[in-house]
């Protein structure tokens, strides 16, 4: 077993034992951290711990931004349920020895009534409550075979007259097996200390992603092939199963569908991307059950030599 194998396996044991695993049901607080980033992502069931290479996957996996080379820009936007909107935009380019990442997200509930704690026929006025976080991260290669990379944002979140301020670190790896074109990642997201919101206490969504993804290259395919799975492991939650396709055609047009497994309301997940001069295109449709409606989302990503 060489060293980037053991380094990988050690990892993972100490994710899996961390003890910010601990937390009952719902205990959880800032969880918009867990509604993922970008539309190929979305697409492909967001199985991708052991893909992330573009800027996006500073979300998934800080250690994928090791694999992008010159620069790598995105934004994202969400038509989440309701009047729900979702804003990202992600930026990575080579610096020194590695890569650094940034990442914004905002998650945005449109204007609701304020009510006070008693019956009232009219509203006491309206509020527009909303979500922030903002990180930054670096990646790099330890190893021919083995990438690191570790991320911290800053976190906001406003109802009304009230706040929450909290901070959290992502840390993650990715090993590039033997067998050409399989890669396996582990990533620890969210760990962090208690934040306050009035008087109750909370933690960050703790998420560990372990992950697995094949890619190949055939004359047969015409194109470009990845098959991706993850198993998400969360503090206040049941386990969860994720799977992803990829298909890319001559590096014009790509195809991709996606399962999420364990999720009351979600499940399959498909979407589309569309290159044209280093610029790529994405769309990602994500039913929701019990008549919450469906998800949408849209991404434009543009890569080094158009910028």
């Amino acid at each position: 077993m060489n060293r980037s194998a053991i380094i990988t396996g050690a990892i993972i044991c100490l994710l899996i034992s961390s003890p910010a695993l601990a937390g009952e049901p719902g205990s959880s607080g800032f969880v918009f951290l867990r509604l993922g980033n970008g539309a190929r992502a979305a697409g492909m069931g967001e199985a991708f711990t052991a893909v992330a290479d573009d800027a996006t996957g500073i979300y998934f996996n800080p250690a994928g931004l090791a694999d992008i080379r010159g620069v790598s820009l995105n934004a994202s936007h969400s038509e989440w349920l309701v009047d729900t909107r979702f804003e990202q935009a992600s930026l990575a380019f080579e610096f020194m020895s590695g890569t650094v990442g940034f990442n914004f997200t905002g998650l945005y509930y449109g204007e609701l009534e304020r009510r006070r704690n008693y019956p009232t026929v009219l509203p006491d006025g309206t509020f527009t409550p909303y979500s922030l976080a903002a990180s930054a991260g670096y990646g790099m290669d330890l190893l021919p075979d083995l990438s690191v990379g570790m991320s911290a944002k800053l976190i906001y979140e406003k109802i009304d007259f009230e706040s929450a301020t909290g901070f959290a670190i992502d840390i993650g790896a990715k090993h590039r097996s033997r067998i050409r074109g399989l890669s396996f990642a582990a990533s620890i997201l969210n760990v962090g200390p208690k934040a306050k919101f009035v008087e109750e206490e909370f933690y960050p969504p703790l998420q560990i992603r372990l992950g697995a993804a094949y890619q190949t290259s055939e004359e047969w395919l015409y194109g470009d092939l990845i098959l991706s799975g993850d198993f998400l492991i969360q503090n206040d939650t049941d386990e969860k199963f994720l799977f992803g396709m990829e298909y890319t055609f001559r590096d014009i047009l790509s195809v991709r569908g996606g399962y999420k497994g364990g999720y009351d309301s979600q499940g399959p997940t498909m979407g589309i991307g569309l290159l044209y001069n280093s610029i790529r295109f994405d769309y990602a449709y994500m039913p929701m059950d019990y008549d919450l409606g469906n998800a949408h989302r849209f991404s434009i990503n543009v890569f080094p030599s158009s910028l």
